[in-house]
């Protein structure tokens, strides 16, 4: 059992690296200032672990369309639950991890937008 490098990719946004730990996998995630990450949901509960940074944290509850918004300092863990859609905005430079074993997601239009409109 041993940490991995897996692969690296880089938009305006900032970079993902890519990592492996035995049969868990690591995302450690940068979002520049103004840029956001997410825009869906998952089927698990999943968490967020905020190193450094601040962002901007809305998630929406995808059956019952309750939204909540916060800001968030680092450091900080963000737990989200199955289906509750989450969106992440840099409020200045910002990075965070999360860990997961099977990662599917389910795109969740109204938040993919506003990542998409800021990285134009």
């Amino acid at each position: 059992m041993s940490l991995e490098f897996d692969t690296q990719i880089e938009d305006k946004r900032g970079k993902i690296l890519f990592l492996k730990y035995d049969h868990k996998k690591i995302n450690l995630i940068e979002i520049k200032k103004g840029f956001a990450r997410g825009g869906h949901f998952h089927q698990t509960d999943t968490s967020h672990f905020l190193i450094s940074g601040k962002i901007e944290y809305r998630e929406e509850n995808i059956k019952t369309g309750k939204e909540k918004i916060s800001i968030i300092s680092s450091p900080s863990i963000i737990y989200v639950q199955s289906n509750v859609a989450h969106l992440l905005i840099a409020k200045e430079d910002s990075l965070f991890f999360e860990v997961f074993e099977n990662y599917e997601d389910t795109v969740y239009p109204k938040y993919r937008k506003i990542v998409e409109d800021l990285i134009k």
